[in-house]
């Protein structure tokens, strides 16, 4: 046997700046040198960063993020060293008729470029992601094209780089990302690396964490390794990266496998570390997978958006963040994670109370404040309003035809929901933001985003969107879950016992119980149907008829028949749940970005389009049959 140590480098990638990211690499190469480490990786595209959107169509900024390698390169003395970045070719063009680019891993070693017979220190991302928020169709070109171009079967093309360790040669199979995922793809990287004589397969990865993405990663590798038995490294890297409408967490988890799929090591969660593992012995010790649980799942999503928040104000000028604390969940949920983000002095509360908020809300807005320790402040704006409402009561507009027609304003109680609204966001927090030298947030959840229960330039406005990738379901359960983890009533009861209401009329009192026309516990399944797995009303109207609905979708049984009694109950609100989801798109392409934690996040992740609101001939004629 011939031990050997590798060292996986999980490091924070700042996106779109090549410099900062090499200049952090190049100080790992060196440690782990210094270390005895004969080989250390590092993560997909770790020079440039990965969601950059359409920079990647930016020439200079592809020949300053290929400039790193040669930096790299010449810190190789001693050491072989993987890494992401771009790889270009001037001479040829992409389909997009620009320069022609690859997402590329690049091999070093010893101050030279490891050839593995087809390139010299380098191979290109074989297999291109196209859905949720991944774009490498629409910026490069993938190993699989250059094999139809040179009309060559991808097998002489995947070949691994053989890196000298003492006397003895390493074949080292590299991947990128996707080329792991390739379940649903003709093509299996893996597979024909080791066929072509791969003794370890290398993962260079770049892939944002979601709810138990890391189970099914383990899942996928054991897969992989049942007709390919050898080891499998996977590193990923942490951090935020921004598309402009969602914050995607990078939660790391880099790993190495066994050849028979087992976990040897593994990093902590969002943390930049160096794991150095010793591999080449004649036995290999093994890890236990990370339990899968409820509290499990509550914990990865509390730590996530905690990151998340803290990541995406490190980029901005100022950490100081004015919230609206009304006393209810979501705003309470919102105060916590930011002062867990941020710290109790970057966090201002305000309280902003209408003659509909209730001395329940208000004092627990209260005692929420004073439970975190930050700033609070009340700014009452029922004055406003009534100044707002009486002067849309005594507008009118007069034609300038010769009819002189005039037309009054009449401020319906509807209006005056969305004026309350509007005035504490738009006038009241930003205003005070401005003055803290800060910014505001909102609190709209999943649930609201979805149906637009929410005032355009009201609740959908600020920096960022903690909530907004939570059902309202989520939001109670990660507030129970951060009681438990204080050991205390941070969050005040009374904040979760409380009915869930906006307080905009008197219509919902929470003191008589009266509280939003949603009914959570069903509405956010069937919503989550719509959104994370693209279902319609035909599907939900089939599973109705079927008599499998709670079933299927999660529900609890009995909760379906106890709000909808009658068939036409049940239908009118299907209905009215799908027109309001399919309307109201014109207000999620406004919201601000959101920290995205689901398998399928408002944004850019999910690509909405404004099309209307359709029903299916099968739904007709379903729904003709029934009623």
């Amino acid at each position: 046997m011939n031990p050997y140590t590798i060292s996986l480098a999980q490091l924070d990638i700042t996106p779109g700046r090549p410099d900062l990211n090499a200049a952090k690499m190049l100080q790992e190469i060196h440690a782990a040198r210094e270390r005895g480490s004969d080989i250390i990786i590092f993560s997909e595209m770790a020079v440039p960063g990965y969601l950059l959107g359409d920079e990647w169509e930016n020439d200079s900024f592809i020949n300053d993020s290929l400039s790193y390698n040669e930096d790299i390169l010449a810190a190789s003395e001693g050491i072989a060293v993987i890494w992401g970045n771009v790889y270009a070719e001037s001479d040829k063009k992409g389909e997009d008729g620009r320069t022609r680019k690859y997402n590329a891993v690049f091999v070093a070693q010893d101050r030279k470029w490891v050839s593995n017979g087809v390139f010299e220190g380098h191979t290109f991302k074989t297999l291109m992601p196209k859905y949720r928020e991944f774009d490498d169709e629409r910026h490069f070109y993938s190993l699989a094209k250059v094999s139809q171009e040179r009309d060559v079967p991808i097998s002489s093309l995947l070949k691994p780089f053989p890196l000298q360790i003492g006397e003895k040669t390493h074949m080292v199979g590299t991947i990128l990302c996707e080329d792991m995922w390739c379940e649903d793809y003709p093509i299996n990287p893996t597979k024909i690396l080791v066929e072509n004589g791969a003794e370890m397969i290398i993962n260079l990865s770049c892939s944002p964490w979601t709810w138990r993405k890391n189970d099914k990663r383990h899942r996928v590798v054991r897969s992989l390794l049942k007709e390919s038995q050898v080891p499998f490294v996977y590193v990923n890297n942490v951090g935020v990266q921004n598309n402009g409408k969602n914050v995607f967490l990078f939660d790391g988890g880099s790993a190495i496998y066994t050849e028979d799929g087992y976990l040897h090591a593994m990093t902590h969660d969002y943390t930049e570390e160096v794991l150095d593992v010793q591999l080449g012995r004649a036995s290999t010790a093994t890890i236990s997978d990370p339990e899968l649980s409820d509290e499990q799942d509550l914990k990865e999503v509390y730590d996530g958006l905690v990151f998340g928040l803290r990541h995406f104000f490190s980029t901005l000028p100022t950490k100081n963040v004015v919230i609206g604390l009304s006393g209810g969940i979501d705003s309470a949920l919102s105060a916590v994670l930011l002062t867990a983000a941020l710290g109790k002095e970057h966090v201002y509360a305000v309280n902003m109370p209408s003659k509909f908020n209730s001395h329940l809300t208000k004092g627990a807005a209260a005692a929420l404040a004073q439970n975190l320790g930050i700033h609070y402040t009340i700014y009452p704006i029922q004055a406003s309003i009534d100044q707002t409402i009486d002067e849309l009561n005594h507008l009118v507009f007069t034609s300038q035809d010769d009819s002189k027609k005039e037309t009054p304003i009449t401020v319906t109680p509807f209006i005056t929901e969305n004026i309350q609204a509007r005035d504490r966001g738009s006038r009241v927090l930003s205003a005070i933001a401005a003055c803290l030298n800060g910014v505001f947030t909102n609190n709209g959840n999943k649930t609201e985003t979805a149906l637009g229960y929410a005032t355009l330039y009201g609740d959908v406005n600020g920096a960022i969107a903690p909530l907004a990738d939570l059902y309202k379901g989520e939001i109670y359960a990660l507030a129970r879950y951060i009681n438990q983890l204080k050991g205390k009533d941070l969050i005040p009861t009374s904040i979760i016992d409380v009915v869930p209401s906006a307080e905009l009329s008197a219509d919902q009192d929470v003191t008589q119980g009266k509280g939003d026309p949603i009914i959570y516990p069903y509405h956010d399944k069937l919503l989550r149907s719509f959104i994370e797995f693209r279902r319609d009303p035909e599907y939900i109207l089939d599973l109705y008829t079927k008599e499998t609905l709670e079933e299927s979708l999660k529900i609890e049984a009995g909760l379906v028949k106890k709000h909808f009694p009658t068939t036409e109950s049940f239908i009118s609100d299907l209905e009215h749940k799908w027109k309001l989801y399919k309307i109201n798109y014109f207000k999620r392409i406004q919201t601000p970005p959101i920290i995205t934690v689901s398998r399928r996040a408002f944004g850019f992740d999910l690509r909405e389009a404004q099309n209307g609101i359709h029903f299916t001939r099968r739904y007709k004629e379903l729904k003709e049959r029934l009623l």
